[in-house]
């Protein structure tokens, strides 16, 4: 009998590249998804403390203006949006991969 080996278990080590193949895939084909990532990113350019803090690590001695805390809070909604748009298309991977590992099992024809 055939030995059947898990996607996961599979490419375990190659797992966050396929997850980051999957954001790209959303940067080129999803809409939604590439306005999402733009409006990220001018933020982020237009806010070069917020830059320093999230991208850099750097909060020591760094305070936040009024402008600034808002326009964390939309990064944090953005971010939050672009996880969901994510996660809808982790989970219909997840579908596409079961469907050929039940083809290849024999359940489905």
């Amino acid at each position: 009998m055939e030995k059947i080996e898990s996607f996961y278990k599979e490419y375990e080590d190659m797992f966050e590249e396929y997850l980051e193949n999957s954001r790209r895939y959303l940067k080129d084909n999803n809409e939604k998804y590439a306005e999402l990532k733009n409006e990220y990113n001018k933020i982020l350019e237009q806010n070069e403390n917020l830059t320093w803090m999230i991208l850099e690590g750097d909060i020591k001695g760094r305070n936040l203006s009024n402008e600034e805390c808002f326009a964390l809070s939309k990064l944090v909604q953005i971010y939050y949006d672009m996880q969901s748009i994510e996660e809808r298309e982790i989970f219909f991977l997840g579908g596409k991969e079961s469907y050929f590992f039940f083809k290849k099992i024999g359940i489905l024809k």
